[in-house]
């Protein structure tokens, strides 16, 4: 008769707990578009502390007018990527310029959990829409689509998004500070004299 070892409760509980982790790890960076489990945007507050607050503030903007008010049907768009896609390439093209060429930051979006990234260049900035993730030492911004879609249309700016907690910066601090200038669109001999600005969102 053969023997099976017995494996003892807290062994199993670490077993299930060890993949556990591995398994939010790698859906951290999921696309809700092409993965719609909450999994990606519930292990975003282990990552970068305080950013599904975002989701709370954007609700409270629309309650209060500060944004355009949600639909009041949830209506299946099957558009709304490509919109999402337009929105963030938009928002590319009004930034201010980069300091340099090696400038870059990604953008995330928590309805969706899209992940795109924004590079200096020549002429503005290159926008790659659904990468895997944020690229090393650079900015985070974490926001949702609402507040793109008010960026480019001109009913909110930068400084208020942050402020009102539609926006909130991660990563190197000096990047957060080249980040906001550029969002502001102040010239690139500004860097240098940049005010210190809203401190930094994960403290």
């Amino acid at each position: 008769m053969r023997v099976v070892p017995r494996i003892g409760p807290y062994v199993t509980a670490g077993a299930v707990l060890a993949v556990g982790l591995v398994f939010a790890a790698t859906t951290a960076f999921a696309c809700g578009y092409h993965n719609p489990s909450d999994i990606a945007r519930g292990t975003m507050n282990f990552i970068y502390p305080k950013s599904l607050y975002v989701r709370t503030a954007v609700w409270q903007a629309q309650n209060s007018g500060l944004l355009p008010p949600r639909p009041r049907r949830v209506v299946k768009d099957l558009f709304a990527y490509q919109r999402a896609t337009a929105g963030l390439e938009e928002l590319g093209k009004a930034l201010g310029a980069g300091p340099n060429q090696q400038f870059g930051f990604t953008v995330v979006l928590l309805d969706s959990m899209l992940w795109t990234r924004y590079a200096a260049g020549d002429e503005g900035f290159g926008v790659t829409v659904h990468v895997s993730g944020p690229s090393k030492n650079e900015a985070v911004v974490v926001t949702e689509g609402a507040v793109v879609r008010a960026l480019n249309a001109g009913v909110i700016t930068y400084d208020v998004a942050e402020s009102q907690g539609l926006i909130r910066l991660y990563g190197p601090k000096e990047q957060q500070e080249t980040l906001r200038a550029v969002m502001r669109g102040q010239r690139e001999d500004a860097y240098s004299d940049a005010p210190d600005g809203a401190t930094e969102a994960a403290g």
